[in-house]
């Protein structure tokens, strides 16, 4: 793996904690050059740190993915000074409850705005450059709950449904490019966002395990990614469940909440 990722540039949003930033300390021991964008420009800055001092050239920028004009500009000056850009991970994300009894307009068109405009904003930006180079990784990262909606998740699940969609099309479209797209799906991840108790959350993930096989996913160029791999296999089933033993056995199983409020994590 090193080998693989020796001298690549990497773009990388959502990089100020959770899953991006340890994929940034990860990607730091390669030698690589790191972009990393996030709002919280304090906790980039010492995440900027903390990759140089391991050997990285790094570059930071406080961004929230859901300014497209922002989102622009920023890959227009990160290939003016860099060049090529190897690998763009869309990792920045909102996570959380929206429930149908007392659903949140507001609040959803904050996941639409983040997860999906947002992976759009960060990814097709670098295409053109791709294209022109035949080669480049575009990586997101969704979500288990992609594959089905989840209890109080209408929200959450259909914008990492989306994320998926979108990301599938631009690999049809952009193999003859040369061009790879990854979907990554985690389950449960130690990180800010799952430090809750409003639902079960089984074979959970330290963070670190989960950045080496996002890392293993992304060098073989993998089309999908579901992991753990437990959840995996309880994915599978889930999606095939008929409608009416899904709609009886997932409320009871989840752990669910009876009275919970919309939000985000």
């Amino acid at each position: 793996m090193k080998n693989f990722y020796h001298n690549k540039t990497i773009l990388i949003t959502g990089a100020s904690s959770g899953i991006g930033k340890d994929l940034a300390l990860f990607y730091s021991a390669f030698n690589t050059k790191l972009i990393l964008l996030a709002r919280r420009e304090d906790l980039l800055k010492q995440i900027q740190d903390e990759c140089q001092k391991n050997g990285s050239e790094v570059l930071i920028f406080a961004a929230d993915v859901s300014d497209r004009k922002k989102m622009e500009a920023i890959a227009s000056d990160v290939l003016n000074q860099w060049g090529f850009v190897d690998i763009v991970i869309a990792n920045a994300g909102v996570g959380g409850l929206n429930p149908a009894d007392h659903f949140s307009l507001d609040l959803n068109q904050k996941f639409v705005a983040i997860n999906i405009l947002g992976l759009a904003y960060t990814l097709v930006p670098f295409i053109d450059s791709m294209k022109q180079n035949k080669k480049g990784i575009l990586v997101g990262i969704s979500s288990l709950a992609a594959f089905r909606g989840l209890p109080k998740a209408a929200s959450y699940s259909s914008s990492k449904a989306a994320q998926g969609v979108f990301l599938e099309s631009l690999r049809v479209d952009l193999k003859k490019y040369g061009i790879s797209v990854c979907s990554i799906h985690p389950g449960f991840i130690e990180t800010p966002m799952t430090d809750h108790d409003e639902f079960k959350m089984p074979f959970m993930v330290p963070v670190r395990k989960s950045s080496i096989l996002i890392a293993k996913a992304i060098k073989r160029k993998k089309a999908v990614y579901l992991y753990p791999w437990p959840m995996r296999i309880l994915t599978y089933i889930n999606k095939k469940l008929p409608v009416c033993v899904y709609d009886y056995l997932v409320p009871r199983l989840s752990g669910q909440k009876q009275n919970t409020d919309s939000r985000t994590f």
